[in-house]
């Protein structure tokens, strides 16, 4: 009898051992992170979650979730909001970042990133954006502007203008969503749109002069971002694991 309750009593806990295990490789871990100066141009301050006061940004700044950015005249901020989302903030621009999260593997023998997720509210100015969905990991970008809204869960780089009236981007490469009144729409590379608007339909940049300057000012920009983001990466190796 007694070696009887024993095993019983072996073979629940080896039961809960089993069971714990396989939900610790199961369970997920999301934890908020800052976004990283990659360089930064005359003048550009910020003011973090829960502080009254704006201070200068420099290259050693760490953005946090909350965090008011605005930009100078004249002024320029490069920012790794995350590995795969980096992008150029133009004069005169304010951007508030409403969210950045990684979530991870709960197995500690693995740690492996499951998504990343990015949500920024451009409230005036000039941002040029690349974004990259990593391999085997969920990535979703989301912009906010008084007008509209973009997202994007694939590659693609682009310009999004905010204007006191309206909001304009250009698609240079990939693809990317505004939701706007209600409706949704496609933006490929190689088209702008602008909104609000009468005709919200996407149109082909070629035939638009600002547009066009738009693609190259972005195509130089992205050039500018990469070797940035390189630079980090060498300066801070653990800045991938993000």
């Amino acid at each position: 009898m007694q070696a009887q309750a024993w095993l019983n009593r072996f073979a629940v806990l080896l039961y809960c051992g089993i069971a714990l295990s396989f939900s610790a490789c199961e369970a997920s871990v999301t934890r908020r992170v800052l976004a990283t100066v990659l360089s930064v141009e005359g003048t550009a301050e910020v003011r973090q979650k829960g502080h009254s006061e704006f201070d200068r940004i420099t290259p050693a700044t760490l953005l946090q979730v909350g965090s008011l950015v605005r930009i100078g005249t004249s002024g320029t901020l490069n920012l790794a909001f995350l590995p795969n989302t980096v992008a150029s903030l133009s004069e005169k621009s304010e951007l508030q970042i409403d969210d950045l999260a990684v979530t991870k593997d709960g197995n500690a023998m693995r740690n492996d990133v499951r998504s990343r997720m990015v949500r920024l509210l451009l409230l005036g100015g000039t941002m040029q954006v690349s974004f990259n969905r990593l391999p085997d990991c969920r990535s979703d970008l989301t912009i906010k502007t008084p007008q509209g809204a973009l997202s994007a869960n694939s590659d693609c780089i682009f310009l999004i203008n905010v204007g006191e009236e309206k909001t304009r981007v250009t698609c240079v490469y990939g693809m990317l969503a505004s939701h706007i009144e209600r409706a949704d729409f496609l933006i490929e590379a190689g088209y702008f749109q602008e909104f609000p608007s009468s005709d919200l339909s996407p149109k082909a940049a070629a035939e638009d002069a600002q547009a066009q300057r738009d693609v190259m000012s972005m195509i130089e920009t992205e050039h500018e971002l990469q070797d940035l983001a390189g630079r980090q990466r060498l300066l801070k190796p653990g800045f991938l694991d993000r």
